[in-house]
């Protein structure tokens, strides 16, 4: 049952990403001892964040530069307990540059919580990919795709 109602959220959580609504998802993060994780390296979107602050603007970001992207979950996978669930989610997203031209990428998210809180979240996808999106909005002039990753501390504590 509990499997059954954080695969719910998920997919409720993922519905919000969809409609642009980032607030639902910041709010999901525990305040202190988190980790936000992007794959790649260089592009705007990559990095480690390990504090709100940074994470909140991340997402800010994230709808600059993507603003309607949409996710179609094709697998979940949940396991452990209320106080270190780790959840697995197969996804392929589709968005359009300024141009108009669209994109589509595969990933996978991967998402610990513990009694409700996220506590990690790290994405995996095709970041050649992605930085090929990227090099279209700089050419269509959008500042956001020409700034550096947002991070904060790279290593544990």
């Amino acid at each position: 049952m509990y499997h059954a109602i954080v695969k719910r959220n998920l997919l409720n959580s993922f519905a919000a990403l969809n409609r642009g609504d980032y607030a639902v998802i910041t709010r999901q993060f525990r305040a202190q001892g988190v980790s936000h994780w992007f794959s790649g390296e260089g592009h705007p979107l990559a990095g480690l964040r390990r504090d709100k602050a940074s994470i909140l603007a991340w997402y800010e970001r994230l709808a600059a530069l993507m603003p309607d992207l949409a996710f179609e979950i094709e697998k979940i996978a949940v396991s452990g307990f209320p106080w270190c669930t780790v959840a697995m989610l197969e996804w392929t997203d589709s968005l359009s540059d300024r141009a108009g031209t669209r994109y589509r990428n595969r990933g996978v998210h991967v998402i610990t919580i513990s009694w409700g809180k996220v506590i990690a979240l790290e994405v995996f996808c095709d970041t050649d990919y992605l930085n090929g999106y990227f090099e279209a909005l700089k050419a269509q002039g959008v500042p956001e795709a020409s700034l550096p990753p947002i991070e904060s501390l790279k290593t544990m504590p």
